[in-house]
Protein backbone atom coordinates (compact mmCIF):
# COMPACT_ATOMS: atom_id res chain seq x y z
CA UNK A 1 0.00 0.00 0.00
CA UNK A 2 2.42 2.37 0.82
CA UNK A 3 4.65 2.09 -2.52
CA UNK A 4 1.13 2.15 -4.34
CA UNK A 5 1.01 5.77 -2.34
CA UNK A 6 4.15 6.75 -3.26
CA UNK A 7 3.75 5.97 -7.01
CA UNK A 8 0.49 7.56 -7.06
CA UNK A 9 1.60 10.70 -5.33
CA UNK A 10 4.47 11.25 -7.99
CA UNK A 11 2.46 10.97 -10.73
CA UNK A 12 0.07 13.33 -9.11
CA UNK A 13 3.19 15.68 -8.90
CA UNK A 14 4.83 15.07 -12.73
CA UNK A 15 1.04 15.91 -13.88
CA UNK A 16 0.71 19.10 -11.71
CA UNK A 17 4.05 20.03 -12.83
CA UNK A 18 3.29 19.58 -16.89
CA UNK A 19 0.18 21.06 -16.37
CA UNK A 20 2.13 24.21 -14.66
CA UNK A 21 4.71 24.16 -17.92
CA UNK A 22 1.49 24.22 -20.11
CA UNK A 23 0.15 27.10 -18.19
CA UNK A 24 3.11 29.13 -18.39
CA UNK A 25 3.37 31.95 -21.05
CA UNK A 26 5.44 31.72 -23.99
CA UNK A 27 8.16 34.18 -23.98
CA UNK A 28 7.15 37.70 -25.20
CA UNK A 29 8.38 38.48 -28.77
CA UNK A 30 10.87 41.21 -28.87
CA UNK A 31 8.97 44.52 -29.99
CA UNK A 32 10.22 47.21 -32.68
CA UNK A 33 11.77 50.39 -30.87
CA UNK A 34 10.34 53.45 -31.43
CA UNK A 35 12.18 55.58 -33.78
CA UNK A 36 11.88 59.28 -34.95
CA UNK A 37 13.19 61.51 -37.56
CA UNK A 38 14.29 64.79 -36.30
CA UNK A 39 15.41 67.91 -38.75
CA UNK A 40 18.17 70.22 -38.13
CA UNK A 41 17.28 73.25 -40.83
CA UNK A 42 19.91 76.17 -40.59
CA UNK A 43 20.48 78.77 -43.40
CA UNK A 44 22.87 81.80 -43.36
CA UNK A 45 23.84 84.19 -46.43
CA UNK A 46 22.38 87.63 -47.74
CA UNK A 47 20.01 85.78 -50.47
CA UNK A 48 18.75 82.89 -48.74
CA UNK A 49 15.38 83.61 -49.23
CA UNK A 50 15.76 84.22 -52.81
CA UNK A 51 14.27 81.13 -55.69
CA UNK A 52 17.31 78.72 -55.40
CA UNK A 53 17.48 80.03 -59.13
CA UNK A 54 18.58 83.26 -58.35
CA UNK A 55 20.51 82.64 -55.23
CA UNK A 56 24.17 83.32 -55.35
CA UNK A 57 25.04 83.85 -51.87
CA UNK A 58 23.62 81.59 -49.19
CA UNK A 59 24.80 78.06 -47.14
CA UNK A 60 22.19 76.03 -45.89
CA UNK A 61 22.27 72.24 -44.20
CA UNK A 62 19.20 70.29 -44.09
CA UNK A 63 19.85 67.08 -41.58
CA UNK A 64 17.27 64.39 -41.14
CA UNK A 65 18.53 61.95 -38.58
CA UNK A 66 16.97 58.73 -36.19
CA UNK A 67 16.49 59.24 -32.72
CA UNK A 68 15.47 56.63 -30.58
CA UNK A 69 12.50 57.21 -28.23
CA UNK A 70 12.47 53.88 -26.22
CA UNK A 71 15.47 51.12 -25.80
CA UNK A 72 18.43 51.57 -23.74
CA UNK A 73 19.79 54.39 -22.82
CA UNK A 74 23.77 53.24 -24.40
CA UNK A 75 21.86 52.25 -27.13
CA UNK A 76 20.04 55.64 -27.62
CA UNK A 77 23.46 57.52 -27.38
CA UNK A 78 25.40 54.84 -30.01
CA UNK A 79 22.73 55.68 -32.23
CA UNK A 80 22.88 59.52 -31.62
CA UNK A 81 26.66 59.92 -31.94
CA UNK A 82 26.60 57.89 -35.24
CA UNK A 83 23.95 59.83 -36.73
CA UNK A 84 26.13 63.58 -35.73
CA UNK A 85 29.43 62.29 -36.67
CA UNK A 86 28.09 61.42 -40.22
CA UNK A 87 26.44 65.21 -40.18
CA UNK A 88 29.52 66.61 -38.98
CA UNK A 89 31.41 65.29 -41.90
CA UNK A 90 29.27 66.76 -44.49
CA UNK A 91 30.10 70.01 -42.79
CA UNK A 92 32.91 69.94 -40.68
CA UNK A 93 35.59 69.97 -43.65
CA UNK A 94 38.46 68.43 -41.04
CA UNK A 95 41.71 67.90 -42.11
CA UNK A 96 41.53 64.88 -39.77
CA UNK A 97 38.23 62.52 -40.12
CA UNK A 98 38.71 60.92 -37.27
CA UNK A 99 38.61 64.46 -35.34
CA UNK A 100 35.74 65.93 -36.49
CA UNK A 101 34.18 69.24 -34.01
CA UNK A 102 31.24 68.38 -32.17
CA UNK A 103 27.83 69.47 -35.07
CA UNK A 104 26.89 72.71 -34.10
CA UNK A 105 30.65 74.08 -34.24
CA UNK A 106 30.72 72.07 -37.68
CA UNK A 107 27.91 74.17 -38.91
CA UNK A 108 28.93 76.75 -37.94
CA UNK A 109 32.77 76.15 -40.05
CA UNK A 110 30.28 75.32 -42.96
CA UNK A 111 28.48 79.16 -43.32
CA UNK A 112 32.13 80.77 -42.38
CA UNK A 113 33.78 78.75 -45.20
CA UNK A 114 31.11 79.75 -47.44
CA UNK A 115 31.07 83.44 -46.26
CA UNK A 116 34.87 83.96 -46.66
CA UNK A 117 34.66 82.42 -50.57
CA UNK A 118 31.89 85.09 -51.07
CA UNK A 119 33.58 87.79 -49.69
CA UNK A 120 36.60 86.68 -52.10
CA UNK A 121 34.46 85.78 -55.03
CA UNK A 122 31.96 87.90 -55.45
CA UNK A 123 31.40 88.13 -58.67
CA UNK A 124 30.40 84.24 -58.89
CA UNK A 125 27.87 82.14 -57.10
CA UNK A 126 28.88 80.73 -53.97
CA UNK A 127 26.16 78.62 -52.93
CA UNK A 128 26.99 75.42 -50.42
CA UNK A 129 24.55 73.12 -49.28
CA UNK A 130 24.47 69.48 -47.03
CA UNK A 131 21.50 67.61 -46.42
CA UNK A 132 20.97 63.98 -45.10
CA UNK A 133 18.29 61.70 -45.00
CA UNK A 134 17.29 58.68 -43.02
CA UNK A 135 16.16 55.42 -43.62
CA UNK A 136 15.57 52.12 -41.18
CA UNK A 137 16.32 48.89 -42.74
CA UNK A 138 15.72 46.49 -40.02
CA UNK A 139 13.98 46.94 -36.94
CA UNK A 140 13.08 43.80 -35.36
CA UNK A 141 13.34 44.33 -31.56
CA UNK A 142 16.75 41.64 -31.89
CA UNK A 143 19.15 43.96 -34.21
CA UNK A 144 18.77 47.82 -35.64
CA UNK A 145 19.91 48.65 -38.84
CA UNK A 146 19.76 52.56 -39.66
CA UNK A 147 20.96 53.76 -43.34
CA UNK A 148 21.87 57.58 -43.48
CA UNK A 149 22.23 59.05 -47.13
CA UNK A 150 24.02 62.22 -47.19
CA UNK A 151 24.99 64.72 -50.01
CA UNK A 152 27.20 68.15 -50.16
CA UNK A 153 28.18 71.30 -52.68
CA UNK A 154 30.40 73.56 -51.92
CA UNK A 155 31.09 74.04 -55.57
CA UNK A 156 33.41 72.41 -57.84
CA UNK A 157 32.95 69.54 -61.12
CA UNK A 158 30.24 67.92 -59.35
CA UNK A 159 28.36 67.34 -55.94
CA UNK A 160 29.67 64.68 -53.08
CA UNK A 161 27.26 61.93 -51.98
CA UNK A 162 27.85 59.15 -49.64
CA UNK A 163 25.96 56.49 -47.57
CA UNK A 164 26.64 55.07 -44.05
CA UNK A 165 25.18 52.16 -42.90
CA UNK A 166 25.06 50.50 -39.22
CA UNK A 167 23.62 47.61 -37.10
CA UNK A 168 23.30 47.48 -32.98
CA UNK A 169 22.50 44.41 -31.06
CA UNK A 170 19.57 45.99 -29.31
CA UNK A 171 20.45 44.14 -26.12
CA UNK A 172 23.93 44.91 -25.67
CA UNK A 173 24.02 48.31 -27.92
CA UNK A 174 27.27 47.23 -29.86
CA UNK A 175 27.38 47.44 -33.28
CA UNK A 176 27.49 44.09 -35.19
CA UNK A 177 30.43 43.36 -38.11
CA UNK A 178 30.70 41.37 -40.65
CA UNK A 179 33.08 38.89 -39.14
CA UNK A 180 30.21 38.26 -36.15
CA UNK A 181 28.17 37.53 -39.21
CA UNK A 182 29.78 35.03 -41.57
CA UNK A 183 32.57 32.60 -41.16
CA UNK A 184 34.37 33.54 -43.79
CA UNK A 185 35.15 36.93 -45.16
CA UNK A 186 37.38 36.09 -48.45
CA UNK A 187 34.20 33.93 -49.25
CA UNK A 188 31.90 36.42 -48.11
CA UNK A 189 33.82 39.09 -50.65
CA UNK A 190 34.10 36.64 -53.57
CA UNK A 191 29.74 36.39 -53.38
CA UNK A 192 29.98 40.35 -53.02
CA UNK A 193 31.58 40.74 -56.46
CA UNK A 194 30.22 38.29 -58.05
CA UNK A 195 26.74 40.01 -56.74
CA UNK A 196 27.99 43.14 -57.51
CA UNK A 197 28.46 42.40 -61.37
CA UNK A 198 24.98 40.98 -61.29
CA UNK A 199 23.39 43.85 -60.57
CA UNK A 200 25.86 46.49 -62.56
CA UNK A 201 26.21 44.55 -66.04
CA UNK A 202 26.74 47.25 -67.93
CA UNK A 203 30.01 48.36 -66.22
CA UNK A 204 31.32 45.00 -67.22
CA UNK A 205 30.18 44.53 -70.76
CA UNK A 206 32.13 45.53 -73.51
CA UNK A 207 31.33 48.47 -75.85
CA UNK A 208 31.33 48.20 -79.72
CA UNK A 209 34.49 48.89 -79.81
CA UNK A 210 35.18 46.12 -77.37
CA UNK A 211 35.99 48.81 -74.56
CA UNK A 212 34.81 47.46 -70.96
CA UNK A 213 33.47 50.21 -68.93
CA UNK A 214 34.84 49.27 -65.86
CA UNK A 215 37.23 46.52 -64.65
CA UNK A 216 38.05 45.68 -60.72
CA UNK A 217 42.53 45.83 -61.13
CA UNK A 218 45.14 47.40 -59.14
CA UNK A 219 43.64 51.04 -59.77
CA UNK A 220 40.38 50.02 -58.51
CA UNK A 221 40.67 46.52 -56.63
CA UNK A 222 37.19 45.16 -55.17
CA UNK A 223 36.74 45.01 -51.79
CA UNK A 224 33.76 44.29 -48.90
CA UNK A 225 32.05 47.43 -48.66
CA UNK A 226 32.94 50.11 -46.16
CA UNK A 227 28.67 49.86 -45.31
CA UNK A 228 26.80 47.24 -44.78
CA UNK A 229 24.07 46.02 -42.25
CA UNK A 230 21.86 43.37 -41.76
CA UNK A 231 18.33 42.81 -43.03
CA UNK A 232 15.50 40.87 -42.96
CA UNK A 233 16.65 38.89 -46.07
CA UNK A 234 20.52 38.49 -45.48
CA UNK A 235 23.01 41.20 -45.11
CA UNK A 236 22.91 44.56 -47.27
CA UNK A 237 25.51 46.22 -48.87
CA UNK A 238 26.17 49.79 -50.29
CA UNK A 239 29.13 50.85 -52.22
CA UNK A 240 29.61 54.24 -52.77
CA UNK A 241 31.58 56.80 -54.67
CA UNK A 242 35.57 56.10 -55.06
CA UNK A 243 34.84 53.13 -53.04
CA UNK A 244 35.59 50.43 -55.77
CA UNK A 245 35.39 52.57 -58.72
CA UNK A 246 35.18 56.55 -59.74
CA UNK A 247 32.66 58.91 -59.32
CA UNK A 248 30.92 58.49 -62.25
CA UNK A 249 29.60 55.17 -61.41
CA UNK A 250 27.94 56.01 -58.79
CA UNK A 251 26.41 54.01 -55.59
CA UNK A 252 25.48 50.17 -56.17
CA UNK A 253 23.67 48.80 -53.45
CA UNK A 254 22.37 44.90 -53.10
CA UNK A 255 21.60 42.35 -50.36
CA UNK A 256 23.27 39.07 -50.38
CA UNK A 257 20.26 36.78 -49.08
CA UNK A 258 20.68 34.10 -46.55
CA UNK A 259 20.20 31.42 -49.51
CA UNK A 260 23.46 33.03 -51.13
CA UNK A 261 25.42 32.98 -47.59
CA UNK A 262 24.31 29.10 -47.23
CA UNK A 263 27.67 27.37 -45.64
CA UNK A 264 29.20 30.44 -44.07
CA UNK A 265 25.99 32.39 -42.52
CA UNK A 266 27.07 32.32 -38.33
Amino acid sequence: MKNRLTVLGFLALLAFASQSCKNEAPPAAPKPLTIESLKIERKNGVDCDTPDSVMVNCAWVNFKYPALKDGSDSLKQAVDTWAKEFMSAWVGMAEEPDNLPPLDDAINAFFNMQAEAAKEMPDIPNVFAAETTDSILLNDGEHLTLLLDGYSFTGGAHPNASTAVATWDVATAKKVTLDQLVTDLNGLQALAEKKFKEVRPELFTPDGEGVTPHAFDEAWPFKLADNTGLVKDGIYFIYVPYEVGPYAIGETSFVLTFEDLKGIMK
